[in-house]
């Protein structure tokens, strides 16, 4: 939620364009972590099968949008 915050904060110059890219860049970069984490802890059998497939379904939701997102940005940053 900070990284969507702060990419989404102030949109008026190519710069702020790039801050939220990186922003959105490193959001991406995180949920990836959090699914290896995840991934870490079903194998080693900390978590069920279902809450693992529940958080692998939502954290893709989340980075598909992220990744929407991420476009929307570098459009921005090329007008």
């Amino acid at each position: 939620m900070k990284l969507i915050t702060l990419a989404n904060f102030k949109k008026k110059t190519k710069e702020d364009y790039e801050e939220g890219l990186r922003n959105i860049k490193n959001l991406r970069g995180k949920i990836e972590i959090i699914k290896a984490y995840f991934l870490i802890a079903w194998e080693m059998k900390f978590v069920s099968h279902n809450l693992y497939a529940d958080i692998l379904e939502r954290t893709e939701e989340i980075s598909k949008q992220a990744a929407a997102w991420g476009a929307w940005f570098e459009k921005q940053n090329k007008e």
